[in-house]
């Protein structure tokens, strides 16, 4: 087993148990609100895929610090990503649905 790949596997395991306890108690914007839920599904699915690359260090004896390097990098960016997606897009919408909202009661007191 090499020892590197598989302590660099639960860093990134543990790098991503942290954000998901901060997803739960965490202050900033995204963490509360109706899309919580999104978060915490994107958190899940970030979880879930650093627990496969560290089972596969775990089975695979020879498997390269390199491959563990790469993948948990990748999970990374494409979590931060759809967090970052999910927050920007829903900003927008609530946005619009404001600016809507706004333009109908003005639309209801000129009539």
């Amino acid at each position: 087993m090499n020892i590197a790949a598989v302590i660099t596997a639960c860093i990134f395991l543990l790098v991503s148990i942290l954000a998901l306890i901060f997803m739960f108690v965490g202050k900033a914007p995204f963490c509360r609100g109706k899309y919580k839920g999104f978060y915490l599904g994107s958190c899940g699915v970030y979880i879930s895929g650093v627990i496969l690359v560290l089972i596969f260090t775990l089975i695979m004896k020879g498997l390269p610090v390199a491959y563990v390097l790469i993948s948990d990098i990748t999970i990374t960016v494409v979590f931060c990503f759809t967090v970052g997606l999910i927050y920007f897009m829903t900003r927008s919408i609530v946005e619009a649905a404001s600016k809507a909202e706004a333009k109908e009661i003005d639309d209801k007191s000129k009539d």
